[in-house]
């Protein structure tokens, strides 16, 4: 694992990225705190970016199986 949180370009992305990067040296009463705030910063960001279909189970990306008996 990064000792560096990731960069996003957007810095209030990156600050709240930030601000949860060193949870294990901070008391566990903060850590609720700072989840809760940076889960707030990064979906108000997300909260108008659209959204892209996934491809569909059994589509052309699909992984396939051997059929039983046949190789």
């Amino acid at each position: 694992m990064s000792d560096q949180p990731p960069v996003t370009g957007r810095d209030d992305i990156d600050a709240a990225c930030r601000d949860v990067a060193d949870l294990g040296d901070v008391p566990l009463s903060e850590h609720v705190d700072r989840l809760t705030r940076a889960h707030e910063v990064v979906s108000g960001a997300l909260s108008n970016v659209p959204l892209v279909a996934l491809p569909q189970p059994g589509g052309p990306l699909a992984p396939t199986l051997p059929q039983p008996g046949r190789r």
